[in-house]
């Protein structure tokens, strides 16, 4: 089965950046949790039968692009492998880099446990927008799940704004407001992006 992977010039740029800001072991331990979330995604697809298409990597983070028949569950299970597998993930660092003495697992471990939480979060195009996204189609029908899902995004992406705003006031870092604008900014246009489930 021939794999298509495709690399954008954001993902080049958020790869720059990320070099600029952190150190080596940061970058390691990032990138041993990204590994982590996304193999849950791509063993769950291969347990339902589905066949991974196109991987590709964009400034919005990985994605990847599949096809076959499942159902509403399905879809919505594939998506929620990836955070579940970086709950496990994180747990295992943690234990393992506590017992060694490997600070690097340790915040690998952190940062997968942040990695998964926030995907959690019910808003395209992170995996809980996704399980959201399945329920709604599941539940309404496509168009109007397709539009509840859209209009439940851009709110939690107004929530995680009016939040990281009240935060970064606070004096306590502008990660969170970073993550709204990236949100909010996904969601123009997202009817048009959205694949078909």
């Amino acid at each position: 089965m021939k794999r298509n992977i495709r690399i954008s010039a954001g993902a080049v740029l958020a790869a720059a950046l990320l070099y600029y800001f952190l150190d080596a072991e940061s970058i390691l331990a990032l990138l041993a949790a990204v590994a982590a979330h996304e193999l849950g995604h791509l063993l769950a697809l291969q347990l339902l039968g589905l066949r991974v298409r196109r991987i590709r990597m964009e400034a919005r983070g990985f994605c990847m692009d599949y096809c076959g028949s499942t159902g509403a569950v399905g879809h919505a299970l594939a998506a929620a492998a990836g955070p579940g597998a970086g709950f496990l993930y994180a747990y295992a660092a943690s234990l393992a880099g506590n017992r060694l003495g490997m600070d690097g697992l340790c915040l690998s471990a952190g940062m997968s446990l942040l990695l998964s939480l926030f995907n959690l979060i019910p808003a395209l195009p992170l995996d809980g927008g996704r399980i959201l996204m399945s329920i709604c189609c599941g539940c309404c029908g496509e168009q109007r799940g397709r539009l509840l899902c859209a209009a439940a995004s851009t709110a939690c992406g107004f929530v995680l704004l009016a939040l990281g705003t009240l935060l970064l006031f606070q004096g306590k870092g502008a990660a969170l407001l970073v993550a709204a604008v990236w949100v909010l900014a996904w969601q123009e246009g997202v009817e048009k992006r959205l694949e078909i489930l």
